[in-house]
């Protein structure tokens, strides 16, 4: 039987990782799209997120604050934060054109940016979301990774964004 080290281990991963993002697109981070999240993560308990008939999460890094709501209709999931600079302008709060703050989407439409004047995503204490873990509500499974910032996708529908770039769909 052979017997694997932690140095055998660890030189493994660092092999199947370069070989990864080798064949990865050249982006400077490696985004998920909706059919890759990563299924093998280990699932968190979704009633230790939610607050009434919603569920809360923040980022690890502090920088998202998200939200999956049953009450809309479909079931939708949405995160606010610092935008990327390239972003598209949107209507909000009260004024025509202005740069995002947040993104949306639900089981039955794409990803969208938007701009929060309110809380939607957002209670007090809202409880991180560890990295490499997921949460799966009623068709929307969302997780944080260090490298894409906050992914949510259901129905077919997607977002990842962080502080520096965004993908939809």
């Amino acid at each position: 039987m052979t017997q694997i080290t932690a140095s055998h281990l660890a030189r493994r991963s660092a092999v199947l990782v370069a070989g990864i993002v080798a064949a990865a697109a050249p982006l400077a981070v490696t985004v998920p799209t909706a059919s890759a999240i990563p299924g093998e993560w280990p699932k968190v308990d979704p009633a230790d997120f939610r607050v009434g008939g919603s569920y809360y999460f923040t980022s690890p890094s502090g920088s998202w604050k998200c939200a999956i709501h049953l009450d809309r209709g479909a079931p939708w999931a949405g995160c606010q934060g610092a935008v990327p600079a390239g972003a598209p302008r949107v209507s909000g709060g009260g004024v025509a054109s202005i740069h995002p703050n947040g993104v949306s989407m639900t089981t039955a439409t794409p990803a969208r940016f938007t701009f929060y004047s309110d809380t939607t995503v957002e209670v007090p204490r809202q409880r991180v979301l560890p990295y490499g873990k997921l949460l799966q509500v009623r068709g929307i499974t969302c997780s944080t990774d260090p490298g894409y910032g906050v992914n949510c996708a259901g129905g077919g529908h997607h977002f990842t964004i962080s502080t520096n770039t965004y993908r939809m769909g």
